[in-house]
């Protein structure tokens, strides 16, 4: 859990796949939406529904290794964050170059019903926690800030505020943010501790206004808009998509895909449950989020705003006119076993009580959320995508499709990230040269070089 986000590995293969499917397990019981996802009964009954339109293609087994036929069929395995900002790009680059395209996304949910895109946070700007500007971080803002105003042409209410706040609780956090203030006052100001208690009643020693692209949105609306703009642009161009709520699993792959002249992993945890590819040759952690979704009387509109502080705490579109509903979280859990209700009420409460002491005294929970996400090993440049031609030759999974890349572990980047990373991807599929992402991310291979470390 899609920035994009809610969200370790075991010593051994067969604990690992007991953890993830464990995982799994969980994120079907606490799927989103009113109609609730059950990825288990998906996967039991080979449920297929499929929505746009479908064209035939060359098969890929037709190819000889020497060939290089033109791409124009591609199959996206996972449909959330990084899944959809694929298949965006993809038909925005084929269009560009006058070129057909003709995508089929698998998924185990409806467009922005499951996974953790479904359930994360939504607060979107190009900062680490300590107010630093993360890598690329300004041009990965305007590259998501492109592709929501994509997406809200069709769902407007997808943006739920043009801004946030991060609140400083200690001294150090104030000399940080007076920091981000002096290096990028486009995107931030500060605002004092007078000004936070007047406007908001948190009790803090300030707090940054981040703006300038920086926003909050309803990441299922935003999904559900940004599918709806791949559905105008394929009509505009010699192409097509189409949704397929199907069971892609590794066992079956070879006859599910074989049928497209590239593939796109992008299940995030979905990949791994299925073993497309080996838990231990990823540099990843499964991290589950757990988050609570409460409500709040009355339409008081200092209460309504998104805050960061560790935690976050962020609005939910309004079901009536009666109440506020808002999202907190999220917890960040390693182990196979899950934190009960009341655990995490508990360290939720704990860690965001400041940020809005009032929906805690005076709100009532309405529901848990439970999201898993892919966390990449921070590096050089902190977490960074697993993005790339993927050599199944190179790997004990499954996953034996002649032209397959990957794009998963954007973990709580995905928001920022996904767009940025997948125009580069769908730029590099296009022209079947993984050195076009090189030449925008030099450590594109990173996580080639650097093995598992499982933590259980």
């Amino acid at each position: 859990m899609g920035e994009a986000g809610h969200k370790s590995c075991a010593r051994t293969r067969p604990a690992t796949v007991l953890f993830v499917s464990m995982m799994l397990q969980c994120v079907a019981a606490n799927a989103v939406g009113a109609r609730r996802c059950r990825v288990a009964s998906c996967f039991a009954a080979g449920n297929v529904r499929s929505m746009g339109r479908q064209r035939t293609a060359r098969n890929l087994s037709d190819r000889s290794d020497g060939d290089c036929l033109p791409i124009t069929k591609v199959g996206i395995v996972g449909g959330g964050l990084a899944g959809m900002s694929a298949a965006y790009h993809l038909l925005d680059v084929a269009r560009s170059e006058k070129k057909g395209m003709h995508i089929t996304v698998f998924d185990s949910c409806n467009v922005g019903e499951g996974g953790a895109s479904a359930v994360a946070g939504g607060l979107i700007h190009p900062f680490s926690p300590r107010g630093k500007l993360i890598h690329n971080g300004k041009h990965a803002l305007k590259c998501s800030t492109r592709l929501i105003e994509a997406a809200a042409k069709h769902r407007p209410d997808c943006i739920l505020r043009p801004h946030l706040y991060r609140v400083a609780l200690t001294d150090k956090n104030v000399e940080q943010l007076k920091h981000t203030v002096k290096n990028y006052p486009t995107l931030a100001a500060w605002m004092s501790r007078e000004e936070m208690q007047d406007a908001f009643g948190v009790d803090s020693l300030g707090g940054l206004k981040l703006g300038g692209g920086c926003k909050v949105i309803h990441v299922p609306f935003y999904l559900q808009g940004l599918w709806e703009e791949c559905e105008r642009k394929a009509d505009e161009m010699d192409g097509s998509v189409q949704w397929e709520v199907a069971p892609v699993t590794a066992n079956d792959n070879d006859d599910q895909l074989s049928q497209f002249d590239a593939v796109v992993l992008s299940a995030g945890a979905g990949i791994l449950h299925d073993q497309f590819v080996d838990s231990n040759k990823l540099p990843v952690q499964l991290v589950r989020g757990q988050s609570v979704e409460m409500s709040l009387p009355g339409s008081d509109a200092t209460t309504n705003e998104a805050f960061l502080c560790g935690k976050y705490v962020s609005p939910l579109p309004q079901l009536d006119a009666s109440s506020q509903r808002f999202v907190i979280g999220a917890t960040h859990e390693f182990k196979s076993e899950a934190f009960d209700p009341e655990e995490v009420l508990e360290e939720l409460k704990g860690r965001s009580y400041p940020l809005a002491p009032s929906l805690w005294d005076n709100g009532s929970v309405d529901r848990l959320t439970t999201g898993f996400r892919m966390q990449s090993h921070r590096g050089a440049f902190g977490r960074m995508p697993i993005i790339g031609r993927y050599n199944s030759n190179c790997n004990d999974g499954m996953m034996r499709h002649r032209n397959a890349w990957i794009f998963t572990g954007l973990s709580s980047r995905g928001l920022i990230y996904h767009g940025l990373f997948g125009s580069w991807l769908a730029d590099a599929i296009l022209h079947d040269d993984e050195e076009r992402v090189r030449s925008h991310f030099a450590e594109v291979d990173w996580w080639r070089r650097e093995p598992n470390k499982p933590t259980l």
